[in-house]
């Protein structure tokens, strides 16, 4: 996350009451959420339709700073990386409506650099992860803020030095503390991804490829949301995720559909890539940092989109949470 979204967090707690913060981690792995009290049923965000959230805790300090999230197709795994350049695995758990009702068995596992040894200090900000290939993968792609670049990990992620990838030009101009905070493999194997920094007019840089092959184009956010994470879907199309926070609106989340055409189209030199929104998560919401995307497909069709939160490690104001919804395109 950016420096103007950690300076504002605390003012947003003054400011704006947050409800639902969570004091301490004592208790359960989870805690069923909901999306909005007293509302009926079904709760709709745009086209999606609400299917449980829980708030994720856990003792561990480390525990925490969630920025990216890939979820195993029958749903029952999840695998996430933090600010800290851990990895963070867990199992998930539904009800017999198939809602999503809860998380446990934890496990935090230091990133390793290219060197064998835990990623260092200033330089561990890891925040998007990309499976290359279908699950469990043929590995994992990892992308780093403040020392802009991607690391390519085996399938364990941890545990295994990293390989480091040969980077766009460009990674060396973004800012500081707003790189690759967007990153997913596309279905043929080239990695895609997008700058938290806005270049203006709401337009983000933006690459797809691989080690020493890649294609520079700009990905069109609506300001003041920034892309934050992306998920790709079995038909060849994606989903993005934006966010936002302010002092007035508090978090808020847009979630983009780009079909498989309008994907190929803007993946070319200066092209520009924009997508359909089909939802957005604000206020009364039961909203939050939400950073991480990913869809499976459901058995009796339709596909299942899940969000998780950053919580800065601040756990006293912020909340990791796992919303699962149900989308029908």
């Amino acid at each position: 996350m950016s420096r103007p979204f950690r300076r504002l967090t605390a003012a947003l707690v003054l400011a704006l009451g947050l409800s639902g913060c969570a004091i301490g981690q004592d208790g359960p792995p989870s805690v069923p959420v909901s999306l909005l009290e007293e509302a009926p049923s079904p709760v709709r965000a745009g086209e999606l339709v609400w299917r449980g959230t829980v708030h994720l805790r856990d003792a561990n300090p480390d525990f925490g700073g969630l920025s990216s999230l890939r979820v195993s197709p029958d749903g029952t795994q999840f695998v996430a990386i933090s600010d800290r350049g851990k990895r963070v695995a867990g199992r998930l758990s539904y009800d017999r409506d198939g809602h999503l009702s809860g998380a446990g068995g934890y496990s935090i596992n230091p990133l390793l650099g290219t060197d064998g040894q835990p990623l260092p200090g200033l330089f561990n900000d890891t925040e998007g992860l990309a499976l290359i290939g279908p699950w469990p993968g043929d590995g994992w792609a990892v992308s780093m803020e403040r020392r802009h670049s991607i690391l390519r990990y085996p399938p364990a992620l941890a545990g295994s030095a990293a390989v480091l990838l040969d980077a766009p030009a460009g990674f060396a101009d973004l800012p500081f503390n707003a790189g690759i905070e967007t990153l997913t493999a596309l279905p043929d194997g080239r990695l895609l991804a997008i700058a938290e920094n806005d270049a203006g007019q709401g337009r983000h840089r933006a690459w797809v490829g691989g080690s020493g092959a890649w294609v520079e184009f700009s990905y069109q956010a609506l300001p003041p949301f920034l892309p934050v994470d992306a998920a790709r879907l079995a038909d060849g199309s994606i989903l993005v995720l934006e966010r936002r926070v302010g002092l007035l609106g508090g978090w808020g989340s847009r979630i983009l559909h780009l079909d498989a055409a309008t994907l190929s189209a803007s993946l070319v030199p200066g092209g520009l890539m924009q997508g359909r929104e089909i939802a957005r998560l604000q206020p009364p919401m039961a909203t939050e940092n939400y950073e991480g995307i990913d869809t499976r497909p459901l058995p009796g069709g339709g596909v299942a989109v899940y969000l998780i939160s950053d919580n800065n490690f601040k756990p006293v104001i912020q909340r990791t949470l796992l919303t699962m919804f149900e989308w029908r395109p």
